[in-house]
Parts: structure tokens; C-alpha cells; sequence
């Protein structure tokens, strides 16, 4: 699919997201898009920590509008519709942005610590960050009392008011495509290094704005007494890190941290989490600059997935918002297993109703405001298998167990496909330059689609 396909989303705004004086107090409110009633709240309250909490919401729309591919190029259509997801848990509050190149997933969490008031309801919706909104923010003080208040219709930081805007705007593909993606690298991540927040601070100093945009530079983050550094050796403690000057984003707001915790994940995907008392903000890299997630297909194998679908109505019955997913307890609750529980999360991750929180280790309860009926058909490498299973064009020679010999005819030739507990391979061009990194080809998709038919039929 080409890199600038959009769905068209029609928005509805309650009021302009602005800045105004209310009872002599500086409010700001933040429009957002969804729901059916007028501001129906999930959340009153305020924020604990207006300034810190504001740097956190201005490097989530900083994320969103960078472009760190060719990062010179910029491309206003995307831009205006670089809207981060707000997810409301009875919990927490989380803010979830791709910056717009898609390469690059962040997440801010608002603990408990970091916001007071009221509970009222769960839910997710989309919250406008403007030019009027980013001035707003950047001009909060720890000093002020600023209102924070959640909703299906609006996302309200108590600084303004104003009319209801109907707003009508193009949602990048690259985003649906890569919330069913980073949660799946995200599940397979591993805690590696853990440092001061200055210690980054002090790496990131030495790394210059725009060094290792493109597509190929590769490096490791090492240990290095208290600290940690930049190697272009792999060791038993290192971090696979793509494009290491993505991270100077982060420079500003590292001052409001006290901890980085650093994931490596497989394929060289990297996480990095600041965490602070109130709040913490993950920032997850892909392989490479050039690589968004969007196009990592590493989801394909869970959206061919049918044998399980008992099981996942059963789960999803039992998903109430939670923040944090306990998988032996939900279980027992369905009478089925932890691990049959892990896989069934990683398809409902798919279907955008669950995300993945580093720091739990562990799945939690949300539904993005998209009609997440659409993934299937923005796969075409699985649209494409399920045309193979069609034409009847997979010629299995062998199947002993999960060891499976197949030939699947392709665009002038046979391709052989062989599945073993290791793992697929194929003799196609596609995996010849992709072998395991991006997910399965079509002929891969193809073989394990018709085996689970077979199976259940």
C-alpha cells in the first residue's frame, strides 16, 4: 500500500481548543473528537504537576508532528492529523501518538499521583493538539490550578471555552496499521539496562541533532559504569539501537525524570522509559529510520489466526478497562490456560483492544476509536493468502505434527514453503530479502491458513 493511503475520518469538535481567563484563573481546554452525548466525563479532576504534566502532553505532540526520516521533508496533510489517542482506565490516563513517519510509538501514563479528582466512567477518544493548544501548554505554570477533565466528547484542561466545531480530517493508515504492530514488540520486549536519567541526558549530548537518520545506521547502548554509551560492538548487555539521534526528542523533558529503563526487543527494536513518581513515558523505536511499524507485518500470523475465537469472546466478555490485565486470574475466570490467555491477548491486540504497558509487564484494557474492521483489509500479504487458500494453489507434500512440506504456486514459479518448531521459511523473493524480520510472506500465510482450516474442519 503506498505510504500516503488515508481513511477518511470525519471529526466532531465540541469548541476551538483555546486559552482564556475563567473566576481569574488561567484554563486551557483541549477539544477532542467522539461519543455520542454532550461531554459525557470519564475523568474530573486536576493536574498535581501542571508543568511537568504539560512537558509530558507537548513531547507526545512533539512526537506525533517529527518526521524522522528524511526529517527536512514536511508534509502539512500529515501533520494536521497527528492526534493523539487518550485512554481513560479508572486508573490512569494514557496519551499513545506515532510520530509521522510511523517509526517511532510513544506513550505518556498519568498515575494516580499525577492527577486528583473523580472517576466517573472508562473510555478512549482523540484529542486535538493545535497551534493555539501548544502555545497554551508551553505557557503553564507549576503554580496555576489547571482542570483536567476526560470524556468521550472532549478533553478538557480548564483554561478556555468555546463552541462546538465540526472538523472534518484524513487519518493516516500508517497509525491504525501501527497500534496492531508496537504491541506485539512491545509483548516480546525485555528489561536490559536501568540508569539515572542524567546518565541519557549526558549520552544524548554527545549525539548531534540529525546523526544516524538514514536508513542503515545501527549502533549499541552498553553499560559503562554508572552510565551507559554508544558501541558499534554487540554485547552480553547491549541494546540494538537504529537511528540513535531519534532519542535527542526526548532531551528536554529528561530533567523531569529519575529513571530510564531500557528494553531490547527482537529485530532490534528498542524501548526507552522515563519514569518519574506521577507519571512515565515510553518511547519505542523501530530497526531502523526508515522502517515504520506499519509496515512491519509482524501481526499477520495473529490476524489469520481462526482456531481460537471461542476463547476470545470469552476474554473479551471479560475486559473491563483494566490497567493491568492479571492473564492466570482471567484464566481461570474462562477455565482456559495462561498461555492460550497470552496468545488470545495478542490477537485482541490486533483488533485494537488491548495495549501493552513495559513497565507491568502485562496487557491492559483499551479500545482505539477506529473500525479496527478495516486491519484485515489493509494487510495485503494476507489478503493475498487467502486468495492462494482460494485458488486451491498450496500442494502439501508432507505434514508430520508441526512439520509441514508445502509447495504454493507464485507469479510464474513454485515456491517452497517449510514449517518446522524453529520457525517458516520460503523460497520466494520476498523472504530472500526479508528472512523472519517483517513477518510472514503471502506463501507462509497461505500454508498456515489452509493447515488451521484443515485442523478444524
Amino acid at each position: 500500500m503506498a505510504a500516503s493511503a488515508t481513511l477518511n475520518v470525519k471529526y466532531l469538535y465540541a469548541f476551538p481548543s483555546a486559552l482564556e481567563t475563567v473566576d481569574n484563573k488561567p484554563q486551557l481546554r483541549l477539544a477532542t473528537s467522539g461519543g455520542a452525548d454532550q461531554f459525557p466525563h470519564f475523568f474530573r479532576g486536576r493536574m498535581n504537576y501542571p508543568r511537568r504534566t504539560a512537558d509530558m502532553l507537548l513531547l507526545c505532540s512533539l512526537v506525533s508532528r517529527t518526521r524522522f526520516y528524511d526529517p527536512t521533508e514536511i508534509r502539512e496533510r500529515i501533520l494536521a492529523a497527528a492526534d493523539p489517542v487518550v485512554t481513560s482506565g479508572g486508573e490512569r490516563l494514557r496519551f499513545e501518538a506515532f510520530s509521522v513517519c510511523a517509526g517511532a510509538y510513544c506513550r505518556l501514563d498519568l498515575n494516580p499521583k499525577a492527577i486528583d479528582g473523580d472517576w466517573m466512567g472508562r473510555g478512549t477518544t482523540n484529542v486535538d493538539f493545535n497551534p493555539p493548544m501548544r502555545a497554551a501548554l508551553a505557557g503553564v505554570l507549576n503554580s496555576e490550578t489547571v482542570g483536567l477533565n476526560v470524556g468521550a466528547d472532549g478533553v478538557e484542561l480548564e483554561r478556555s471555552s468555546g463552541s462546538t466545531v465540526e472538523k472534518k480530517v484524513k487519518l493516516p493508515v500508517r497509525w491504525l496499521k501501527g497500534f496492531v504492530e508496537v504491541q506485539l514488540y512491545q509483548s516480546r520486549m525485555k528489561p536490559t539496562i536501568e540508569v539515572p536519567a542524567a546518565e541519557l541526558r549526558r549520552l544524548l549530548a554527545t549525539v548531534p541533532q540529525h546523526q544516524s537518520w538514514q536508513k542503515g545506521s545501527t549502533a549499541y547502548v552498553v553499560p559503562a559504569g554508572k552510565g551507559i554509551r554508544l558501541s558499534q560492538r554487540e554485547t552480553a548487555q547491549s541494546v540494538c539501537i537504529g537511528a540513535p539521534g531519534r532519542l535527542k526528542i526526548l532531551e528536554d523533558v529528561l530533567r523531569h525524570a529519575q529513571t530510564v529503563r531500557i528494553y531490547a526487543g527482537p529485530d532490534g527494536v528498542s524501548g526507552w522509559e522515563l519514569v518519574s513518581p506521577e507519571c512515565s513515558f515510553h518511547f519505542i523505536l523501530s530497526p531502523e529510520a526508515n522502517r515504520g511499524f506499519s509496515g512491519e507485518g509482524q501481526a499477520l500470523t495473529h490476524l489469520a489466526s481462526s482456531g481460537t475465537e471461542d476463547v476470545l469472546a470469552k476474554l473479551r466478555a471479560q475486559l473491563q478497562w483494566q490497567a493491568k490485565i492479571d492473564e492466570e486470574a482471567l484464566g481461570k475466570s474462562i477455565g482456559s490456560d495462561r498461555d492460550s490467555v497470552l496468545s488470545s491477548l495478542s490477537v485482541l491486540g490486533t483488533r485494537g483492544l488491548v495495549g501493552y504497558d513495559l513497565s507491568e509487564g502485562k496487557y491492559f484494557h483499551r479500545e482505539l476509536p477506529f473500525d479496527m474492521e478495516l486491519v484485515e483489509e489493509l494487510q495485503p500479504r494476507l489478503q493475498k493468502a487467502r486468495k492462494l487458500v482460494e485458488e486451491k494453489a498450496i500442494r502439501i507434500a508432507s505434514k508430520k505434527g508441526e512439520n509441514v512440506d508445502a509447495y504454493v504456486k507464485g507469479e510464474g514459479a513454485e515456491h517452497r514453503v517449510l514449517v518446522t518448531e524453529s520457525g517458516a521459511k520460503c523460497t520466494c523473493p520476498w523472504y530472500s530479502k526479508h528472512p523472519g524480520e517483517r513477518g510472514p510472506c503471502s506463501h507462509i500465510l497461505a500454508v498456515d491458513l489452509m493447515t488451521n482450516e484443515a485442523e478444524g474442519a
